[in-house]
């Protein structure tokens, strides 16, 4: 169990970092030189950079969600424990996890939305996730 979500965990970050290292990559989309790909017409996406600001607010909401449910399967684990000492600090370990990981993404968040901004894309501080 504990290996799994260590690997889970890892992955979710991992998808988090990346997305944030690959925002630079919409520099040229900004530049209004590149035109909207056939696949992602009728997406409901405007154009590269509405379609990478859409992806970055999603992706971030989802990995926010995921950790949010696991310090609450935390909580539960630690009350279910009753006493035992094994799982209360597997529950504990579970609960600084899901609190480290909610910290790695806001603050993936805040640097995400300032790239974006600088970039032209996206709007201040705002997590913008309006379904159509």
């Amino acid at each position: 169990m504990k290996k799994n979500l260590v690997v889970s965990t890892r992955t979710i970050i991992q998808s988090v970092v990346t997305t944030a290292l690959l925002a630079p990559s919409a520099a040229l989309a900004a530049s209004g030189s590149v035109r909207t790909p056939d696949k992602l017409r009728g997406t409901g996406f405007t154009d590269l950079s509405d379609a990478i600001a859409k992806i970055f607010n999603i992706s971030i909401t989802v990995a926010g969600v995921i950790f949010v449910l696991l310090f609450l399967f935390g909580g539960i684990q630690y009350l279910a424990a009753a006493g035992n000492e094994e799982n209360t600090n597997k529950a504990k370990r579970l609960l600084i996890d899901a609190v480290v990981g909610l910290v790695i993404v806001v603050v993936s968040w805040a640097v995400g939305t300032y790239v974006l901004q600088l970039l032209g894309i996206g709007s201040e501080g705002q997590l913008n996730l309006q379904v159509n």
